[in-house]
């Protein structure tokens, strides 16, 4: 008898223990609708370049602010202190609408999306207007592994010049870029909460572009940003506003199959393959030791008579010629091998 009121006793504590797990968890929310979320995202972005105002300092120093009937302010969308831009990325299978203000463009280089940048930033909750984040000291990241939205406007800019500071002094920073993103969460944090950021929150970014690393992922010798295919009838330079990664969206050098391919052109061939999958082996050129499958490694193909190797607008194609800009260079071309 004592047994089974042991036993009856340690069933009748595990029910309360699992009622009590039940009742003082959370239930996991399923991931929301890509498109009913980026949806949801655009109305809230689009009210609040309504409603709100931007000052900013000769540094680029940016506030927002509400918008009250005797202000005298205008609000985003129609300040013509500055222009109110926008543009399209394919991402998840969504076609997302950023906005962006481009207070300055920068003066020297461009960073592509796989590369480092040395920024200054301050990040918006947009929903509270609240400071989240920020960097008033500048500081470096690799575009790959932050939020995608970042990637997608950060190469609208460019960088400026600098002098070291001496004395104590700190560095001088001119003509750099400036400006401000609008992110839906499909291209922020989405159902991942960051801080004081809700999950599923559309946020802003103002910046500061300083300087950049141009990177080579895959240590073949050629830049990750040279990583493609230039296509001669379409201008190269329309080509450096798509992602040198491709459909390739964790990083892991394969292309992600289970979203959408963008064919820019038409042709019925992926541009993640056609551009950035030069042998279509599934892995992306910038992370392909090998690029066009002949089995003879890039960093040996693009070896110059001296034993080092070319910069890239120096490899020849399989003839050895450099003259031609549009030539297919000999690192991938696997006619040469």
């Amino acid at each position: 008898m004592n047994k089974f009121f042991k036993i009856l006793s340690v069933f009748v504590i595990c029910v309360v223990v699992a009622s009590c797990s039940k009742s003082s968890g959370t239930d996991i929310e399923p991931l929301r609708d890509y498109t009913e979320q980026y949806t949801a995202d655009l109305a809230l972005i689009n009210t609040y370049i309504d409603t709100h105002y931007i000052t900013r300092d000769a540094d680029y120093n940016v506030t927002f602010d509400t918008l009250v009937p005797t202000g005298g302010h205008s609000s985003i969308r129609t300040d013509t202190a500055f222009h109110l831009s926008d543009t399209t990325v394919l991402q998840n299978g969504v076609h997302y609408k950023i906005y962006f203000i481009k207070f300055r463009e920068g003066t020297k280089n461009r960073p592509t999306q796989v590369d480092s940048v040395n920024v200054a930033y301050k990040g918006i909750n947009l929903l509270k207007s609240a400071t989240f984040d920020q960097a008033i000291t500048p500081t470096w990241f690799r575009l790959p592994e932050v939020i995608s939205g970042w990637s997608h406007i950060i190469t609208n800019f460019h960088t400026g010049t600098y002098t070291p500071g001496t004395g104590g002094n700190g560095t001088t920073f001119d003509n750099f870029g400036a400006g401000v993103m609008f992110l839906p969460s499909g291209l922020a944090y989405y159902s991942s909460s960051a801080g004081n950021i809700p999950s599923y929150s559309p946020i802003i970014f103002s910046f500061k572009l300083y300087e950049l690393r141009y990177r080579d992922q895959d240590g073949d010798g050629v830049l990750s940003k040279d990583e493609r295919k230039l296509d001669p009838i379409v201008n190269p330079l329309i080509r450096w506003k798509e992602n040198p990664l491709g459909n390739d969206y964790n990083g892991d050098g394969s292309i992600d199959t289970s979203t959408t391919l963008y064919d820019s052109n038409g042709d019925g061939i992926p541009d993640a393959t056609e551009l950035y999958d030069i042998d279509r082996d599934g892995y992306v050129n910038m992370y392909d030791i090998d690029d066009d499958g002949d089995h003879v490694l890039t960093r040996v193909e693009i070896k110059n008579p001296l034993g080092g190797l070319y910069l890239y607008n120096m490899i020849p194609d399989c003839g050895g010629l450099t003259t031609d800009p549009n030539r297919v260079r000999k690192h991938i071309d696997p006619a040469c091998h």
